[in-house]
């Protein structure tokens, strides 16, 4: 049994040789597997203030997370919308809120959403107004009215889909939908800009010198609520 073993093998490799010196030799292709698996995350890191118009820059002297939500989906920045001090008018006026500001240079108002969850179940982002404005001794200024227009996405995942409001957006106290991934999409880091957000005053209606201020609540949803 051993000596036919030995033969067989020795056949094999003469002719092989012969093979080798009596054809031309033929292109080869061969076959093999890279292999790599994920099973569950990494521990989730606090993220940082990034360029709403590249996110995957950090600014270093801007906080991390806002702390509304737990991670690993988190609501991680939301700009304040300042109108300055303005002269009182007995006219209808529309006020555009300032730009934000990123490493010293304006850009668009916006809100950051990070996720780092492993199953892709995408995202809804919505906005409301919480409470009318209120001047600091507590008058209401009545009829006065938020708006947001424009409203775009940047993510630092080259392949992800962030979709945003295509309508102008007239805020009251009901949420609505701002932004929002559907499933297989979100994830990393996105910065959702609102392109102009404004504030329409009624010219009729009493107004005291000093400060007003009103409540904007963000919620983030952990899968889209529906197309």
């Amino acid at each position: 049994m051993k000596k036919q073993l030995g033969l067989g093998i020795l056949a094999v490799c003469t002719g092989l040789t012969t093979a080798g010196a009596g054809f031309a030799a033929e292109n080869i292709e061969v076959e093999t597997q890279a292999l790599v698996g994920f099973a569950g995350t990494e521990t989730p890191v606090a993220i940082g203030h990034v360029d709403p118009e590249a996110p995957r820059e950090t600014d270093p002297h801007a906080p991390a997370n806002l702390g509304a939500t737990p991670m690993p989906l988190t609501l991680d920045y939301a700009s304040r919308w300042q109108f300055d001090t303005q002269k009182m008018s007995l006219v209808d006026r529309t006020y555009t809120a300032k730009q934000d500001v990123f490493a010293g240079r304006a850009v668009a108002n916006h809100v950051q959403v990070t996720d780092q969850r492993g199953q892709l179940d995408g995202w809804d982002l919505q906005v409301r107004q919480k409470t009318p404005f209120v001047h600091e001794k507590g008058a209401e200024l009545k009829g006065a009215k938020l708006q947001i227009d424009r409203v775009t996405s940047k993510s630092a995942v080259t392949d992800t889909t962030v979709l945003t409001a295509k309508e102008i957006m007239a805020l009251n106290q009901a949420f609505m939908r701002l932004a929002y991934a559907k499933p297989g999409d979100g994830y990393g880091t996105t910065a959702i800009s609102l392109g102009e957000v404004s504030l329409h005053v009624p010219g009729q209606m009493k107004k005291l010198s000093g400060n007003y201020n009103s409540t904007i609540v963000y919620k983030l949803l952990a899968a889209p609520t529906g197309e």
